[in-house]
């Protein structure tokens, strides 16, 4: 493990909680490439001229990111074409502080303060500053 930086990772988990108040839907089951593309009414034929492919191609792209095949060069060049931006991000399932805190528990035997379920008690400065005192105590190599 390299080094925790505690306030990055606070700051991440911040970050995060503010994203997933726009991420409450999923991707079109058509995918985002189709959906935009007939939103604008553009047809197969247009984009494929702008990103120079043929219709054939474009219609194989937009399946290849509907079915999550498609790289992020790809589509970052489709797009392009349909003048978007592709912002790729991963979103952790529960926060990173969350996951250091029960995984350093984990390898502390326990010794850490729990609160109710086993969860940390009251993620703030000073609970934080408990858990790089036990990070530091902690085999690093082996922690994840």
């Amino acid at each position: 493990m390299s080094r925790l930086d505690i306030p990055r990772l606070v700051e991440l988990d911040s970050q995060f909680r503010e994203l997933a108040k726009l991420q409450g839907f999923g991707s079109p089951r058509c995918g985002w490439v189709k959906t935009v593309r007939l939103a604008l009414g553009m047809n197969s034929e247009t984009l494929g001229r702008r990103i120079g492919i043929s219709q054939q191609g474009v219609r194989k792209l937009e399946q290849s990111e509907a079915d999550g095949s498609i790289s992020l060069n790809t589509l970052a060049k489709i797009a392009n074409g349909l003048n978007c931006e592709v912002r790729y991000v991963l979103v952790p399932r529960i926060s990173l502080v969350d996951q250091v805190m029960a995984r350093a528990r984990e390898r502390s035997n326990g010794a850490m303060s729990t609160g109710a379920g086993g969860t940390p008690v009251n993620v703030d400065g000073e609970s934080l500053v408990v858990l790089a005192s036990l990070l530091s105590r902690i085999d690093k190599r082996a922690f994840w």
